[in-house]
């Protein structure tokens, strides 16, 4: 037995991760065993990082569900403050993040200790599937407690702890930004030659699904050409995309978890900042959507007056959104890829065959491009409207605001008062949590 007992309860901060003890669980020793740690949903497939969505420019909230808002944080979080994670306040997107990479780093722990089943496709599955979330959770966290990726500054941009063992006697300072995005792109390569291209369960990774999130992550890094090449290779595996005419647009939750659009299931944490019930849709961004669009109908509801709140998230539960990687993004992913790269027939080829799906049948006329920066355009506009509460908005308006085309200021308006966030402003970068900087001493990041 190479450890004393499986992870049950994690603290806040990586540096003091508390092992528990629970006398009723076995101590994984078996191929099946590690599966069945890596298949705790509640936490390997949750809490995926949401403060970014939440900060993010898809929706707002009144000045009542402000004042209601039951943690500091959560209303700092709205406002871009500076502080947010004051000593002793549980800041969910770290502590989570964390407690999965020990999930997955005592699952390949444990699969390097084994005498049977190594190198079974059983065996393979299980280490591909913890190098992957272990990827996921590093890359989420990059994605809100680092700087965007630059490659003039990435070797010394302070990035993550990068927590490469269960010991939790382990004090890991911040590698860098460079470092960070290294590991992440390691552990999905190694994943991709050990999964299998689809998996019967969702919540499992698959190749496709590892593909899928190279190609995001490329594409967040302006890698086009690499986005574009992982695209590709995760649609040549599985590229249907589900058609919302077969739907029920009267449905207040109209999309199954495991519907046809998804590829690996994940769910963002949940936080009131984002809750289906109040939290009110930007009225620029509906008004994008046009009545033969089915979105329209499926993605919203009425809300309050002529507000409209959000009903289309892919977890089919009202309580969190859908923080996995699906089809559609692919084919989104894949047309940026080719407008960047000048090809915007390609482009546009992907788009339409995407809106085809979303539209009433018969009713979508292809669009055109008049050339690849019109192509471009179109799509980040599809974009938005496509995979709008995913988890996403954030790091796209991070790299896009490195193209002064598409940089954006974002605004809340708060009992009178104005806040803003002008695009590459160094609160693109949350806060480390506090309990996090007071234990291990790693560096705050600038705010």
């Amino acid at each position: 037995m190479f450890f004393p007992a499986v992870i049950i309860s994690l603290s806040a901060c990586t540096g003091k991760l508390d092992i528990k003890p629970d006398q009723s669980l076995n101590v994984p020793e078996t191929v099946a065993d590690f599966q069945a740690l890596l298949d705790n949903a509640e936490i390997v497939n949750a809490f995926i990082p949401s403060y970014g969505e939440a900060g993010a420019d898809n929706y707002y909230i009144t000045d009542t569900r402000y004042n209601g808002l039951s943690a500091n944080n959560e209303r700092n979080t709205y406002i871009w403050a500076k502080d947010l994670f004051p000593v002793n306040d549980i800041a969910a997107d770290w502590y989570y993040g964390y407690v999965r990479v020990n999930y997955c780093n005592l699952v390949l722990e444990g699969l390097e200790h084994i005498t049977t089943g190594i190198g079974t496709t059983a065996y393979n599955n299980v280490k591909g599937a913890a190098l992957f979330s272990r990827a996921l959770s590093f890359y989420t966290l990059a994605g809100e407690f680092c700087k965007p990726y630059d490659s003039a500054t990435a070797a010394t941009d302070p990035g993550i702890p990068l927590r490469m063992k269960s010991d939790v006697q382990i004090i890991y300072q911040r590698a860098s930004v460079k470092a960070t995005y290294e590991q992440v792109l390691a552990d999905l390569a190694a994943a991709s030659e050990l999964l299998p291209d689809i998996t019967t369960f969702k919540t499992r990774p698959s190749k496709a699904a590892a593909y899928g999130l190279l190609a995001r992550i490329h594409l967040d890094l302006r890698n086009y050409r690499e986005a574009k090449n992982y695209a590709n290779l995760s649609l040549a595996i599985y590229h249907s995309l589900l058609d919302y005419n077969t739907l029920d647009t009267a449905s207040s939750l109209p999309f199954d978890m495991f519907n046809d659009d998804v590829l690996f299931f994940a769910g963002l944490t949940p936080t009131s900042l984002l809750r289906m019930s109040s939290s009110i849709v930007d009225s620029v961004l509906y008004g994008q959507y046009q009545n033969n669009d089915l979105r329209k109908s499926l993605f919203f509801r009425d809300g309050m007056g002529n507000t409209k709140l959000f009903k289309g998230t892919y977890t089919g539960n009202p309580l969190y959104h859908f923080g996995g990687i699906a089809v559609d993004e692919m084919y989104i992913t894949r047309a940026e890829c080719y407008a960047r790269l000048e090809e915007p027939v390609h482009a546009m080829e992907d788009l339409n065959t995407l809106l085809r799906t979303r539209w009433k049948s018969g009713s979508y006329k292809d669009m055109i491009a008049k050339d690849a920066d019109d192509a471009l355009k179109k799509v980040l506009t599809e974009r938005r409207k496509e995979l709008l509460f995913r988890g996403l908005r954030w790091i796209d308006l991070r790299r896009l605001n490195k193209d002064a085309r598409f940089a954006k200021t974002l605004t809340r308006i708060i009992k009178g008062s104005i806040y803003q966030l002008p695009p590459n402003d160094a609160r693109y970068v949350y806060p480390i949590p506090a309990d996090e900087i007071i234990h291990s001493g790693i560096e705050q990041n600038a705010r």
